[in-house]
């Protein structure tokens, strides 16, 4: 699986475009905003675009959906943040303008995993940051896809509108250290890190 990472959007979010080179199939996570760059990849590479998939719906994390989707690119998302990504995603209370959204047409709390060619994630339901919230997880690289749950030696905000501290750091320690230790771990924002590097010297959640 290839994974490529792009820095999209106002507040500089992470993207990541995961490909599996024996099929030509593809999926997106959390596209932020338009990028002709991966448009162009896609092409250039022959991959088919098979789901835009948002860990939450939040503006920053979802700003490229309708660009992406077209008319034919599910777009994968949790229920319980259908309304949130409606409504804008947060965009308003932080003054910024957003591209809304297409509707999903999956619904991530009612399915266990996607498979896209020969990739297949696991979906982690993570609430705290939105209530929501899911990570991804490709057991073969062990490789975690979590948004804006767990980051490089910090967490994710709580104090937005149905985010939780508690419900936090449950799922962190949980469902994501849960997993093998060298699973290395893409955020939402900043760097990757491993899930035994943030056990070990992450400030904000003790285990």
């Amino acid at each position: 699986m290839i994974i490529k990472k792009y820095i999209l959007g106002p507040v500089q979010a992470a993207c990541y475009l995961l490909c599996c080179e024996e099929s030509r199939k593809a999926a997106l996570i959390d596209p932020g905003d338009r990028s002709s760059e991966i448009a162009s990849f896609l092409k250039e590479g022959s991959y088919e675009l098979c789901y835009i998939i948002n860990t939450h719906g939040h503006f920053d994390h979802t700003g490229g959906n309708r660009f992406f989707a077209g008319k034919s690119v599910p777009i994968v998302l949790h229920r319980l943040d259908w309304e949130l990504m409606k409504s804008g995603g947060g965009a308003s209370y932080f003054g910024l303008d957003f591209e809304p959204s297409p509707e999903p047409s999956i619904d991530a709390s009612e399915k266990a995993s996607i498979t896209f060619g020969n990739v297949t994630l696991e979906i982690l339901h993570t609430p705290g940051h939105t209530m929501g919230h899911i990570s991804l997880y490709h057991s073969i690289t062990r490789s975690l896809f979590c948004g804006d749950v767990l980051f490089f030696r910090s967490v994710g905000r709580t104090d937005l509108p149905g985010g939780s501290r508690k419900m936090l750091l449950q799922s962190i320690r949980e469902k994501l250290f849960s997993l093998p230790g060298d699973t290395t771990v893409y955020p939402g924002h900043g760097p990757e890190t491993t899930i035994d590097d943030e056990k070990k010297y992450n400030p904000w959640v003790a285990v």
